[in-house]
């Protein structure tokens, strides 16, 4: 570990210890705020949804059948709980029992008519208490599931009444059982696979539509007082992370269950990474519940990260952001679940209390209260960019295709969708642009969902051959969810005869593996390594596919041998031969160090490919000081420069602050060398960003893929993100905070492995893994500082910042 990145670490791990250690009691973290606790077991146990009724009497879903065991002494069913003010003095008094005899209840909803919603696994149904005894006598089915799925939360849940006068409510991912959901008039929808989805319908349950896909659990959802929908959508543990979503008509956000849990399979999207696919808002807490509209800002609740957050909203194109804060934060006992505004304006929430996911007799209601009456808050205004979607999804046009804004293109496709398209293959292919093309296929797929309408196999065949990657990776995609192997041999074909862009490679092996197997993990990702190495070693492969396969292959691959790359290091193409050099320093090890020392001395080798193998000696530079030292008098400039950083043990001395940004943009002026700032990408004593970032298909997952981040980032904004990496963390890459019960302090991000179930995987700010046991994290909290280490002007020279900035900004066009 370099001595910047262990000052990092020690500066995260001061303040994280600052903001782990917490009282008992729930802390507010907003001055403004005073919590009080309304009521607790045994009056009520396992809370979970909550509202008022149109009297002010406080309604409870009291939950005694979610995993119940067989020694649990509670009631046989779950039961609404009515909290009432019965002698008139404006405090909620007297506990009694509105309704019971549901199991798995999930979601309650109160509606101006005075009627009751009610959202269990199973069926959504409306209860009315006609004879105002303070007891349902009337009960209506709104829609019920038809599936073998059982498991209590990954149902039907997450009830809201729109601007529109329909009801929402969303569908889990069911485990990925078929399903058939019906509404009150016999409408059917079905599905199975394709993870959590958002339906509409008549407050009678009639005319039930499906509204948006991709999601996970959707628990709970609410309407701004713009119109807008959001969604928090719970889970998949912690990475990637759990997500505030912006629910628009036809909307995809990414998710599908039967390509696996982890959210980052190939097939799958978890923030708008793949075509067709919208991004998140922000990243929420763990295992997110509820969300609520409550002066001027979205509130949520977080079980698993035991707070309550709020997140105030900025426009984002035809969409929104959002900043995150905590304004409660408690210790491992405060589990909250679901918000209810009452007719006080005070912000009421249930508490399951204990980590347990089993009922178990335990249970609080809060309350949230200004100890002065706050300014009043106006709501943030649709956009221009809005207000064009709005009008896109009833009179959309090919050129809104266009638009790199998501939602924006997006709301095009829906306006397509509605519209009954029908485009022949002929005037598909010759639409001008990707974009388009990409449009009317997605317009395709949302009719195929929602209309029960074909799918366009003559156009997916020739989507296969499109010119624009984005286009044929939608369509593998789509393919695979339909699950049809009749498209393997053309796919098969395609991976001998064409050689893919580096997004697309991963979805075509994936698509083959799932086509073929029918499922992921475990030995499909062997395969695919195998795949991968059959095709590096294969001779008669064009060199620009065994490139682009040794940069998608693990380096750790035990089906790719040393020897194999050594051999590839010697080829006359200098790509496949800089690539195997790259794959050995990042396999580590003595073997590769030893062939890159041949390389980098060996005079009669290309200087760049020297230079790269000195890249090979920088995590043992020191082992390697008379090598590096006759090497820094090379003749060649490129090797002595390579040669002189590789040796370098200081810092440098009185660099340039990271906030006077101008001056760094002065400094780092003029033509970048776009090679050497490759290898500072790579190097351990440049920036060393491979270890934590992919690049072209080489790398980790540990932060954001920075392979287009030219098109996406300004110099300046690139520049001001390496070095001040917390200013803005990106949602999808937030640290944790980790105390353990042996008094151990943690900081690290948290990763997936499949082939490591019992154990949470993290990376450290050295780019380092590390597990802990699940149950010897006592506390969990988020980190204000990125994992990304602070401290670059320290280690790189600006001449060195601008190569590296240099090299980023070079990015081959998708389009």
């Amino acid at each position: 570990m370099s001595r910047f990145q262990s000052l990092a670490l020690g500066l995260l791990l001061l303040l994280g210890l600052a903001g782990i250690l917490c009282a008992e009691k729930p802390k507010v973290l907003d001055p403004r705020l005073k919590l009080e606790l309304i009521a607790e077991q045994p009056e009520i146990v396992t809370p979970i949804g909550i509202t008022f009724d149109q009297h002010g009497d406080l309604l409870v879903i009291e939950s005694h059948t979610h995993h119940r065991q067989p020694d649990y002494q509670g009631p046989p069913k779950d039961r609404i709980r009515r909290f009432a003010d019965t002698n008139g003095d404006g405090k909620l008094d007297t506990w009694s029992t509105f309704y019971e005899g549901t199991e798995s209840t999930m979601s309650i909803l109160s509606a101006q008519d005075g009627s009751l919603y009610v959202a269990t696994r199973m069926e959504v149904f409306r209860l009315r208490d006609t004879n105002d005894d303070q007891v349902a006598d009337k009960r209506e089915e709104i829609a019920h599931l038809e599936t073998a799925g059982r498991y209590p939360h990954n149902g039907l849940a997450g009830l809201t009444i729109g601007p529109d006068g329909l009801l929402y409510f969303g569908l889990g991912e069911n485990l990925g059982e078929p399903y058939t959901l019906v509404g009150s008039d016999g409408t059917k929808l079905s599905g199975g696979g394709e993870g959590g989805t958002i339906y509409h319908c008549n407050l009678d349950g009639s005319d039930l539509q499906l509204m948006a896909t991709g999601v996970w659990n959707p628990f709970g959802m609410v309407f701004d007082p713009a119109g807008r929908l959001y969604m928090v959508d719970n889970d998949p543990d912690s990475r990637p992370p759990c997500r505030l979503l912006h629910i628009v008509p036809g909307g995809d956000y990414g998710y599908q269950f039967r390509y696996g849990r982890t959210g980052v399979h190939p097939l799958q999207a978890w923030n708008g990474e793949l075509p067709g696919t919208l991004p998140m808002v922000a990243a929420t807490g763990e295992a997110p519940s509820a969300v609520a509209w409550y002066h001027g800002q979205l509130w949520g609740t977080s079980w698993g990260d035991h707070r309550i957050e709020t997140f105030r909203l900025g426009t984002n194109g035809a969409s929104v952001q959002a900043t995150f804060q905590t304004v409660v934060q408690g210790d491992h006992n405060f589990r909250p679940v679901d918000f209810a505004i009452a007719p006080d304006g005070s912000l009421y929430f249930t508490d399951w209390v204990d980590r347990s996911y089993p009922v178990h007799g335990k249970g609080r209601i809060w309350r949230l209260t200004w100890k002065d009456e706050p300014k009043s808050s106006q709501a943030l205004p649709l956009s221009a960019a809005e207000k064009e979607a709005s009008e896109l999804r009833k009179s959309p046009t090919l050129s809104a295709f266009e638009y790199d804004d998501p939602f924006l293109h997006q709301a095009a496709v829906y306006g397509y969708a509605q519209q009954n398209i029908d485009m022949p293959r002929e005037l598909w292919q010759e639409l001008p642009t990707g974009a388009q093309r990409l449009g009317i296929l997605e317009a395709y797929r949302w009719s195929y969902d929602t209309k029960q309408t074909d799918a366009p196999l003559h156009l997916l065949r020739a989507a296969l051959h499109d010119r624009d990657d984005r286009v044929r990776i939608y369509a593998m995609r789509w393919i695979a969810d339909l699950q049809d192997k009749d498209f393997l041999p053309q796919l098969k074909e395609r991976l001998q005869s064409h050689t893919p862009s580096v997004r697309e490679f991963p979805v075509l092996l994936s698509t083959i593996s799932w086509l073929e197997s029918g499922s992921v993990g475990g030995r499909n990702e062997i395969l695919e390594q195998q795949t991968l190495a059959n095709i590096i070693r294969d001779e008669n492969q064009s060199t620009a596919l065994r490139t682009l396969a040794l940069k998608l292959i693990d380096p750790r691959s035990k089906q790719l041998t040393d020897d194999t790359l050594k051999a590839l290091t010697l080829s006359v193409d200098t790509n496949l031969a800089r690539q195997a050099i790259q794959v050995l320093y990042l396999r580590g090890g003595d073997f590769g160090e030893k062939v890159a020392t041949d390389i980098a001395l060996d005079t009669a080798r290309d200087p760049q490919l020297r230079a790269m193998a000195i890249v090979g000696l920088s995590d043992h530079a020191d082992v390697h000081q008379t090598a590096l030292k006759k090497l820094a008098a090379d003749d060649n400039a490129i090797v002595g420069r390579e040669a002189k950083r590789t040796l370098r043990s200081e810092t440098i001395a009185d660099p340039t602050s990271p906030e006077k940004l101008d001056q760094w943009l002065t400094s780092i002026e003029g033509e970048a060398d776009v090679e050497a700032g490759r290898r500072t990408f790579l190097s351990s004593k440049g920036g060393y960003c491979i270890r934590c970032h992919r690049y072209d298909g080489s790398g980790a997952d540990v932060g954001p893929d920075l392979t287009y981040i030219g098109q996406r980032m300004t110099r300046k904004r690139l520049l001001e993100s390496i070095l001040q990496p917390s200013r803005e963390i990106a949602p999808m890459y937030i640290p944790k905070v980790l105390l353990t019960d042996d008094g151990r302090l943690h900081v690290g991000y948290p990763i997936t492995d499949p082939q490591v179930n019992e154990q949470r995987l993290f990376v450290d700010t050295a780019g380092k893994r590390f597990d802990l046991d699940p149950e010897a994290i006592e506390e969990e909290r988020d980190s204000d500082k990125s994992i990304m280490p602070e401290g670059f002007q320290q280690v790189l020279t600006p001449e060195e910042m601008r190569d590296l900035i240099g090299f980023l900004m070079v990015t081959s066009n998708p389009k």
